[in-house]
């Protein structure tokens, strides 16, 4: 008898070898005694051949598992920028794991892989990775054992009992008035349209830079974005006086299919999320404030919030998200204004006061 528990789990699990072939599953209580009772009734079913041992599958390496998972993403999601996110999330983890058989991977290697990561860098800052990115890996990591659990390939997913790191929401920047002229004046014309379009919509990077002719309708004020990870990002996103003549420019501009093409060049594919932020950190290097690409989304956002008296159900809307949560990770009132708050309630008491 050889019962034992794994990290983690409440249950105990029973491992012997039966016909020499090795049984390693859980019992699904929590209690030593009963385990052990499930263990022996469990023994007994085997020997009189009430229940049968599955044939055992050919078990993969990691490189050809992650290949697997790859592949079925590519038709799962093949409407969404989800196969991209994995499939960079998955580079990493085949260079770690590689050629080991999946049933040799267990929870401490999956814990290791998180120590050697951890002490990386970035290759666009150049800073050490953050939490959200190595926890991103981790999900990657728990789909694919998971899947192929699913599949009986294996019999537990060690992946399961690896708790995800920490993480800070980042520190999001909120340009003003006079910094967005600044960072404009220092862009060149493509980064600069694709800003102008961020902040006055509030639109993501990607979904700018994805625009096609055939999604924008200037005579109805809107463009649309036709792929997104949820249905909320599959939206139209609406325009102002500026966005509308920075869409006006660009569609007179090209005469093919992308209106952001790669370099400006009319018929190349669009820019890059990579090549993008090479150009956002070139012309943010002799700035005095420093700001990621995508906080002029947050600006919006908060912008939307403080001038235009948009409530946050709106908000969730114009931005493309599925839950007041995340808005409020994109907002941020300056300090201003949330000062600017506290005297119009307090003024309000007051009124209300004389007029009692």
């Amino acid at each position: 008898m050889a019962l034992y528990k794994r990290p983690n789990s409440k249950y105990w699990w029973m491992k012997f070898t039966f016909d020499g072939q090795l049984i390693q599953q859980s019992t699904q209580v929590a209690n030593k005694r009963d385990a052990a009772t499930v263990e022996s009734a469990y023994r007994t079913q085997l020997a009189l051949g009430k229940i049968g041992i599955e044939a055992k599958r050919e078990v993969p390496t990691f490189e050809k598992a992650a290949a697997e998972f790859l592949d079925w993403l590519k038709i799962e999601h093949k409407d969404s920028p989800t196969y991209r996110r994995y499939f960079f999330a998955c580079t990493p983890l085949k260079k770690f794991f590689g050629k080991k058989k999946i049933d040799a991977i267990d929870t401490p290697m999956i814990e290791k892989y998180i120590v050697w990561r951890s002490g990386q860098k970035s290759r666009k800052t150049g800073a050490g990775l953050d939490n959200a990115t190595i926890n991103r890996e981790l999900i990657t990591v728990k789909k694919i054992f998971r899947r192929l659990l699913e599949a009986k390939v294996i019999r537990y997913n060690p992946a399961s009992a690896v708790k995800r790191l920490s993480e800070i929401d980042p520190a999001f920047y909120v340009l003003n008035s006079n910094e967005e002229k600044l960072y404009l004046f220092a862009c060149p014309q493509f980064l600069q349209d694709v800003a102008v379009l961020m902040l006055e919509t509030g639109a993501r990077p990607s979904e700018v830079t994805n625009l096609r002719r055939q999604d924008v309708f200037l005579s109805q004020d809107y463009f649309q974005v036709v792929k997104g990870k949820t249905k909320s990002a599959r939206r139209k996103v609406f325009l102002t006086s500026k966005a509308k003549s920075v869409l006006s420019y660009r569609l007179a501009k090209f005469k093919n299919d992308f209106l952001f093409p790669f370099n400006d060049v009319d018929g190349e594919p669009p820019m890059t999320t990579d090549a993008l932020d090479k150009l956002h950190l070139k012309a943010t290097a002799d700035l005095s404030f420093q700001f990621r690409l995508y906080d002029c989304r947050h600006t919006a956002a908060t912008r939307f919030l403080e001038k235009g008296k948009v409530d946050l159900v709106t908000l969730a809307a114009i931005l493309g998200h599925n839950s007041l949560r995340m808005v409020m990770r994109y907002a941020h009132p300056s300090e201003n204004y949330k000062a600017d708050a506290i005297r119009r309630m307090d003024n309000l008491k007051t009124r209300k006061a004389k007029a009692v």
